[in-house]
């Protein structure tokens, strides 16, 4: 989901379709776990050293990073991964799937 598509998904919501709302929060949130996942690579972190910088138990971090497991994280997992790996922030909200692209590249 890039920014011009989540402008529109905003635009378009209604607060009180709160099935629509879990949808659109859980595209953008498995979205940025994604690029959690592929920003730290690019990064060239490994695993056990994001889990120490970000504050999380090793199995906490895979299940972020996880395609097919619960996608959640907090702010603050955001802001130490947009300052430790160093990603411009808005990398975090382009699609993941062509972010993962870059990883190809390397």
């Amino acid at each position: 989901m890039d920014k011009e598509e989540f402008k529109t998904l905003i635009k378009d919501i209604d607060v009180f379709d709160k099935e629509k709302m879990d949808c659109i929060v859980q595209r953008l949130k498995h979205n940025i776990c994604q690029n959690l996942r592929i920003a730290r690579k690019l990064s060239n972190i490994n695993p056990e050293k994001a889990s120490q910088l970000l504050g999380l138990e090793p199995q906490s971090l895979r299940r972020i990073e996880a395609v097919n497991d619960r996608d959640e994280f907090s702010s603050r997992v955001l802001i130490l991964a947009i300052m430790y790996y160093h990603v411009d922030e808005d990398f975090y909200f382009k699609d993941w799937k062509e972010n993962e692209k870059l990883l190809h590249r390397k």
